[in-house]
């Protein structure tokens, strides 16, 4: 099922042409990945998606009452202002209480975010932060999980476990993911379909096919061999 699609979508800033003829569709319980290069519009689409930025040209499909959660690349607290990881978890639209919280932590508790909940949000180490923004995304149960760079701060294992999250969100909740990432090894392992992106969409297909494609080893170069591709099975349980 296609819980959002988009159409010819373009985006002009100034002069600057960011986005040209983007069509893609986001479907219920699958990973699409967007890859390529800095600069290359991957953010200016997940932007997009969720109505943060309106496309100069083009048609956005989606249920009004979609329900979406988003996690950004980064965020910045001002520093004065005391806040723990909890009451940061807290502020939303919908209301949640604590018990919800500390229910979703112990459900997800791969992520190692039980310790720091009542530890101040500036006191935590980049990658915990990724995993606070990780869990905020996911706390209302969303029919749409938007992920930018989610890893960046992460180290190997932490990333790993990050992974073994995603899929366990994907087969129970049946959402729908689309994952912004530089990992290229992790994306080809972990997901159903690649776009790369460079302003347009360069190549786009399954992860497989797409790392054959002539454009993607143009923007990536040759892997020799190194980026193995393995596809995930998902007929059994977790």
């Amino acid at each position: 099922m296609i819980v959002t699609q988009l159409e010819n979508i373009g985006l002009k800033i100034g002069k600057r042409n960011i986005l040209q003829n983007i069509n893609l569709e986001l479907r219920r319980g699958k990973i699409t990945t967007l890859i390529g290069p800095n600069g290359g519009g991957k953010t200016s689409i997940a932007r997009i998606i969720i109505g943060v930025v309106k496309p100069s040209a083009g048609k956005i499909k989606k249920d009004a009452a979609l329900k979406v959660g988003y996690m950004p690349q980064k965020i910045l607290l001002d520093a004065t202002i005391p806040l723990r990881v909890i009451d940061f978890l807290r502020l939303s639209r919908y209301k949640i209480c604590e018990k919800e919280i500390l229910l979703l932590v112990e459900k997800f508790a791969k992520l190692n975010l039980q310790k720091i909940l009542h530890h101040s949000i500036h006191d935590i180490s980049g990658g915990e932060l990724q995993k606070v923004l990780f869990l905020r995304a996911i706390i209302h149960n969303p029919d749409l999980l938007v992920l930018d760079e989610p890893t960046q701060y992460m180290d190997i294992g932490a990333v790993e476990e990050f992974y073994h999250v995603i899929d366990q969100i994907r087969n129970q909740s049946k959402c729908a993911i689309l994952l912004i990432s530089h990992d290229l090894v992790a994306v080809m392992q972990k997901t159903d379909f690649v776009f790369c992106i460079n302003n347009h969409i360069c190549c786009h297909g399954l992860p497989e096919s797409v790392s054959e494609h002539p454009e993607y080893l143009a923007l990536f170069g040759q892997t020799n061999g190194e980026l193995a591709v393995y596809r995930h099975q998902h007929d059994h349980q977790h």
